[in-house]
């Protein structure tokens, strides 16, 4: 399948499209990846370098994919992290030009209790591109601004998945206890849940390679299915980081 993915695009480190492409490319997914900012590290190595792509320039490459046919074939799309509200509106555009695809926004707005990117730009991802997806990836922080109440648990969780308006919420780092998280697949069935152990010293990049590998999973597979299989993989390629400076996703998706 072909599958559009806009996102953040680092030379080293894998996060944004760097995590999330190859995991859908593993499943033999082609990639048509379209960068929101293009940076040589993720600013928690850092200070980066680079330049955030212009929403001109941004249309410009919709507009010429359109032409093209490419976006007419798409049969997912991706959404991660926007540098602006412009951005967040022109990914909009590409979703409704699409309206057959499987939509999967990954809220990359912020996590440990604050947002990481201004204020109307999480707004414009709640407003513009929450209402398009058929599924929504957001971490217990992300979740819990959506909808507008904290998230403390599995059950405030599941209440706050409730209240978005994609009709699937995968909810991950949720506070289950005893330094354990859950992630929840919430959806109008039976809540499936996944329980991990809550790891030190884990690179960035975990929730950009979860949204590849579940976006890729889902595609073949019901919830209950993708949620085991992608954390399968997931949690592997954590525990081969751990301490490391950055996620391992080739050699995790390879067996290296």
């Amino acid at each position: 399948m072909r599958i559009l993915a806009i996102s953040s695009q680092v030379a080293w480190g894998p996060v944004g499209l760097t995590a999330a492409v190859p995991a859908l490319q593993a499943d033999g997914h082609e990639v048509v990846a379209i960068p929101t900012v293009t940076l040589s590290n993720h600013p928690g190595h850092g200070k980066p370098a680079g330049f955030r792509t212009d929403p001109t320039d941004m249309a410009n490459i919709i507009d010429t994919l359109r032409e093209m046919g490419v976006l007419a074939n798409c049969g997912a799309i991706l959404t991660g992290y926007f540098t602006s509200v412009e951005q967040v509106d022109q990914a909009a555009r590409a979703i409704l030009a699409v309206p057959e695809a499987f939509v999967l926004v990954d809220p990359v707005i912020g996590d440990n209790g604050a947002l990481y990117v201004p204020g109307e730009v999480a707004e414009a991802v709640r407003e513009l591109l929450l209402p398009l997806a058929s599924c929504i990836t957001p971490n217990a922080f992300e979740l819990g601004w959506l909808a507008g109440h904290q998230v403390t648990g599995e059950t405030s969780a599941i209440e706050a998945a409730h209240q978005l308006p994609a009709p699937e919420v995968l909810a991950t780092s949720v506070p289950a206890g005893d330094d354990k998280l859950a992630t929840l697949a919430v959806s109008d069935g039976p809540v499936e849940r996944h329980m991990a152990t809550r790891r030190a010293e884990v690179p960035h990049g975990t929730g950009d390679f979860l949204a590849g590998l579940y976006l890729a999973a889902r595609l073949k597979s019901p919830p209950a299915t993708a949620l085991r299989s992608s954390m399968a993989v997931l949690e592997r390629a954590m525990d081969r980081s751990i301490g490391t400076a950055v996620l391992d996703v080739a050699g995790t998706l390879h067996g290296a």
